[in-house]
């Protein structure tokens, strides 16, 4: 019997059974529930101090309890300190197995018995709801003079463990989604206008390769392609530290969102960024050489040329491994986001003629490159927003984000609609850009029902910033800042509970 639980960061996956179906009336036998843990989230003991925590539990309907419940792991004891009082809190992580006695009375033969799990899943920073999941166990009772013989004949064994531990698979799934992204924005950057004149100039320069060589080429063209991977690494290599060893810092949060502002602009046509002229001129000397070197400046002719397209998307992808990784998951986007701006110029170096196959640039690029410049703002204002946290200057509440969000996802889908581009001039879009523009529509209207103060998904809810502006909030509910013994003594005297908020930051 096998469930699990969704959460935010993966699955907490619950396996209940017992180690046989055959029991004797009357004779105590265990109900255990194998549990896996999101890694960096705990559960709480069953011995946690209800007051502080909803601890691990297991209740049977159909068996009588004789015991509480126990856990197999060693908890971690952890203190916080609030003001003058000292709680603590027993924290579970891994994999543990919690085990209930229970023993079933008349009369015998087949039933069923109702068992529930609970459990609140927190981390360091926010515990989510508690989570309740029901399991259904078939038992044959037996009378107790033949219990021990039956039990031998039949037997319910207990799922055994998947080779990968959830733990794994959750690396694994978060480490796929950055992947995927990196992948995204080098298919991105190839449909960039500034990528395309490197097209007739990979198929000259191969071409005369191809006519010194007699045909024979492929070495080059996959030293060619080696060379931008190993570029786009490079640029990883030396500029995710300067990004990673302040990843957290507000200053670094609002850089950060200064320069998706500048991306954003950049994709607008509002500015254009040019690298510096000594770097264009060396890499133009590479149509000029033969051999490996010329094709390693041939890549440097790739990556200096297509600057201006590909600098947002570098920068998104070493924001993120800022944020969810470190320098070897920065070196790996780029190595992935490198391979995958490299394959059609390989691909091209091998076949010149395949050239007249790629898509004409048009409309269509413009229309892709203004669309990606209003995620870039998007962007922009949750990395201010961490800054605004942090640095207490309450500019950007929930409200407020979510506003400018709403505002952002409409002006979009009124551009893919062609509200803003001289209607007369251009042809009427297309079935993708329409569909497009509807999906932009509905993440607006998801905003304006988050800004109205309605609870959103947990994806939205840990982008958009923890603290509100609105009148109605503090008028539901007392809030006291910084001081928990006068909220605590608050709360026995008016007899209600008392949320305690750890509010995080970036």
């Amino acid at each position: 019997m096998l469930a699990f639980a969704g959460f935010p960061q993966g699955e907490v996956f619950v396996d209940v059974g017992v180690d046989s179906a055959n029991v004797e009336l009357g004779k105590p036998f265990e109900v255990r529930a194998e549990m896996d843990v999101p890694p960096g989230w705990h559960v709480y003991h069953p011995e946690q101090d209800r007051a502080n925590g909803i601890p691990v539990s297991i209740a049977v309907d159909g068996a009588d309890a004789i015991g509480p419940v126990s856990c197999d792991t060693q908890p971690k004891v952890h203190r916080d300190q609030i003001g003058g009082h000292v709680s603590e809190t027993l924290w579970v992580f891994g994999s543990p197995e919690f085990t209930l006695p229970v023993v079933v009375e008349g009369p015998i033969g087949f039933r069923t018995i109702e068992v529930e799990v609970r459990w609140q899943l927190c981390d360091e920073s926010v515990c989510l709801p508690p989570e309740s999941k029901f399991f259904s166990i078939d038992l044959d009772v037996l009378p107790s003079a033949s219990g021990a013989e039956a039990s031998e004949s039949f037997e319910v064994k207990v799922a055994a463990p998947s080779v990968q531990s959830a733990t794994e698979e959750l690396q694994s799934l978060s480490l796929l989604a950055f992947l995927l992204l990196a992948v995204g924005g080098g298919l991105f950057a190839l449909a960039m206008p500034c990528t395309y004149p490197m097209i007739p100039i990979t198929i000259s320069f191969f071409t005369k390769q191809a006519e010194k060589r007699g045909g024979s080429v492929l070495p080059l063209s996959l030293a060619y392609g080696g060379g931008i991977i190993g570029i786009f690494i490079l640029i990883g290599v030396a500029v995710g530290p300067l990004i990673l060893a302040f990843a957290t810092h507000p200053v670094t949060n609002l850089v950060i969102g200064i320069l998706f502002l500048v991306f954003a602009f950049v994709l607008f046509g509002v500015l254009t960024l040019n690298p510096p002229r000594f770097l264009m001129t060396a890499a133009g000397r590479a149509n000029a050489q033969g051999g490996y070197f010329g094709v390693f400046l041939m890549g440097a002719t790739l990556v200096v040329t297509s600057f201006t397209c590909t600098a947002p998307f570098v920068g998104n992808i070493l924001a993120l491994a800022a944020t969810g990784g470190g320098l070897a998951r920065a070196a790996l986007g780029m190595g992935v986001f490198g391979l995958t701006m490299a394959i059609p110029f390989v691909f091209l170096s091998l076949a010149p003629g395949r050239i007249q196959r790629l898509p004409q640039s048009g409309q269509w690029m413009d229309t892709l490159k203004v669309t990606l410049g209003f995620i870039e703002l998007a962007a922009a204002l949750k990395f201010i927003s961490n800054a605004d946290v942090v640095l207490g200057w309450k500019a950007l509440s929930r409200e407020t984000f979510l506003f400018l969000w709403a505002a952002i996802m409409l002006a979009t889908a009124f551009y893919l609609f062609g509200f803003f581009r001289g209607r007369s001039k251009e042809p009427r879009p297309g079935r993708l850009q329409t569909t497009s523009a509807v999906m932009f529509l509905g993440f607006a209207g998801y905003c304006g029902y988050g800004w109205s103060g309605q609870p959103m998904d947990f994806v939205m809810t840990a982008i958009i910033p923890n603290y509100s502006n609105s009148s109605e909030l503090a008028a539901q509910h007392e809030i006291v800042v910084d001081d928990y013994e006068a909220a605590r003594a608050k709360a026995l005297r008016q007899e209600k509970y008392l949320l305690v908020n750890f509010t995080g930051h970036t």
